[in-house]
């Protein structure tokens, strides 16, 4: 597992379900073919940050043996159930050369 090249932008859709859903969906680019396994990984602390906003690791397992090196669009998704919607008010996603903040307050409502 690595932390991808970059992240280009992030969407928050928030699922009226019960509990609550968050859907992260973060966008990015890798260094080379063969990247797999891509995912977010959140960060834990002992108290909530008190900016409100949650980190998130975009990692993907990187290519075994022989690959080019073109630049790669990859995806990555995480369902968060029942965010404390009372204390979050956003979330950023962080590669290893940047990272992506995005808030609540533009979130989609999505009804399931």
């Amino acid at each position: 597992m690595a932390s991808i090249l970059k992240v280009l932008d992030i969407h928050l859709s928030l699922l009226k379900s019960n509990p609550p859903q968050l859907h992260i969906l973060a966008h990015g680019l890798v260094g080379s073919t063969g990247w797999t396994n891509p995912r977010l990984q959140p960060w834990f602390y002992i108290d909530f940050p008190q900016d409100g906003i949650q980190d998130f690791d975009f990692v993907a397992d990187p290519p075994q043996g022989i690959s080019i090196f073109p630049i790669c669009p990859i995806t990555a998704s995480e369902y968060w159930e029942n965010p404390p919607l009372d204390k979050l008010k956003g979330i950023r996603v962080h590669s290893a050369n940047n990272f992506v903040e995005e808030y609540i307050r533009v979130a989609k409502s999505v009804a399931c």
